[in-house]
């Protein structure tokens, strides 16, 4: 998937205009639409500006995969690598979300050990 349909998928999912994110960023509303059309490139500080105000890690911006994580596979470690991409969450919100999902995982293996 390009740079652009991400841009544009984490901006609505964020439920942001071009407008709000022209606010929260400083950059022009053109200047963010021709990247989402992928008629212009920004800078790698550019992305890290955008992807900050997005909460996605710049990583996930420049991979070509689509993102969609198999949420299932994923260790608990990867789990924590992709909290710390959401800087505006508080910690305790984190600590939360991540011992919900090692309990789940956890619940998860003993059903996998009984069947």
């Amino acid at each position: 998937m390009d740079l652009g349909t991400k841009l544009q998928q984490f901006r609505k999912s964020n439920g942001l205009s071009l407008r709000e994110l022209s606010s929260l960023t400083n950059l022009s509303i053109s200047f963010l639409s021709d990247i989402e059309h992928n008629r212009s490139y920004p800078s790698i500080l550019t992305l890290k500006v955008i992807s900050e105000n997005l909460n996605v890690p710049i990583s996930i911006l420049l991979d070509d995969e689509p993102y969609s994580p198999d949420y299932k596979s994923l260790s608990l470690s990867d789990i924590l690598l992709l909290l710390d991409g959401f800087p505006s969450w508080k910690n305790e919100d984190k600590l939360e979300l991540f011992y919900y999902l090692k309990a789940k995982k956890a619940l998860r293996e003993i059903n996998k050990s009984t069947d």
